[in-house]
């Protein structure tokens, strides 16, 4: 090969290795801001909102009694009713020294949940789940996994004896959406009942270089339609998982 052709290749090679780390860090992801409201003002959100299209469902997770899924960053939910689908995601401990985030861009799916807390990024792969009974331990449902899903899991390089997984809660879950409202695209308004409690979430998806103005934008909304906010602002999958966790630990 001529060594015109050949230092082109070579520059070429050089373009890619150096632009390659680029491409990935600026992988957008699709971004959704989440507000939990206080439960009993589900009918007054509906109202003030305009919400419809009423959706009912049930949720199921699956983990064990210490909640060690959980504590690698790892959700294991099945849907049953408007969806239907088992669903693996990972989200990344912060701190995680073991796991370069980098090999998960452009492999899986990924998506950022924005809250009070924060931002925090995610990777999620969903499969259809057609059995109409739900499992209840977790070697029954590690063996519905994709071949995907279980790619993620490994990539993550998550611990865990499937045999002391165990479905945690049956959550009833009711939903309501609202079209497209100015500055935000549709809101999504979301109760999960169980016997422990429930939980109420507003939520709308967004473009991703607006994530703070656009959650700032949602509490206003909450704050001018006189809406409560419950005290807790984490993710409404933490605070059921903890409950179920708590339920479970404690002492007989």
């Amino acid at each position: 090969m001529p060594n015109g052709n050949l230092n082109w290749v070579f520059a070429l090679i050089g373009m890619i290795l150096f632009f390659g780390p680029t491409a990935r860090a600026e992988e957008k992801c699709p971004v959704e801001i989440k507000l939990l409201l206080s439960p009993p003002t589900a009918q007054t959100v509906i109202a003030s909102l305009g919400f419809n299209n009423e959706a009912a469902g049930r949720v199921y997770f699956f983990d064990t009694d210490a909640l060690d899924l959980l504590m690698q960053g790892v959700i294991v939910r099945v849907r049953q009713g408007a969806d239907n689908d088992l669903t693996v995601k990972v989200r990344l401990p912060k701190g995680n020294q073991q796991v370069d985030s980098d090999q998960f861009h452009g492999q899986f799916p990924c998506e950022v949940d924005r809250n009070q807390m924060g931002a925090s990024t995610s990777y999620a792969i969903k499969r259809r789940y057609k059995a109409t009974k739900v499992a209840e331990n977790g070697s029954d449902i590690y063996s519905l996994l994709s071949v995907s899903q279980s790619e993620l899991l490994h990539k993550a390089r998550v611990s865990i004896d499937w045999a002391r997984v165990l479905r945690l809660g049956d959550i009833k879950s009711t939903k309501w959406e609202k079209a497209a409202q100015s500055p935000f695209g549709p809101l999504v308004l979301e109760l999960w009942e169980w016997p422990a409690g429930k939980i109420l979430e507003l939520s709308a998806k967004i473009e991703s270089d607006a994530e703070a103005s656009k959650y700032a934008e949602l509490e206003r909304l909450v704050k001018v339609k006189n809406l409560s906010l419950s005290t807790s602002q984490d993710t409404k999958t933490n605070v059921v998982l903890k409950t179920f966790g708590d339920h479970t630990s404690a002492p007989k």
